[in-house]
């Protein structure tokens, strides 16, 4: 079941917190990390391009949730057009296993 106010990815305490690490940083840790994390989902997303079969759909929940992001704007990089809204926003975009890995190096990082 899809709940308005919260997005998929809420139910991954990790996720929140890493959005939340990434929030504080200084600016210029901030950037040098959101064009290294733009960097790794491109590459992420070109691999997925050579495979034989790649997936055709992220899925309904995400969509939607894409969608209520573009509408509601209500998180901090949902606000902002910077380089650290746009990687996190195209983090979103990845295969679920893809984004929760991501997730999981950012987590140990951030540490």
């Amino acid at each position: 079941m899809i709940t308005p106010k919260r997005r998929w990815y809420d139910s991954e305490s990790t996720a929140t917190e890493i959005f939340d690490k990434l929030h504080n940083l200084d600016e210029n840790t901030k950037n040098v990390l959101s064009a290294n994390l733009a960097e790794i989902i491109q590459q992420i997303k070109d691999l997925h391009k050579e495979e034989a079969e790649p997936e055709l759909s992220i899925g309904l929940e995400r969509v939607i949730g894409l969608y209520h992001q573009f509408q509601n704007r209500r998180r901090w990089y949902d606000q902002n057009d910077d380089e650290t809204a746009y990687a996190i926003k195209t983090l979103f975009t990845l295969p679920e296993q893809d984004f929760y890995n991501i997730v999981e190096g950012l987590s140990v990082s951030l540490k």
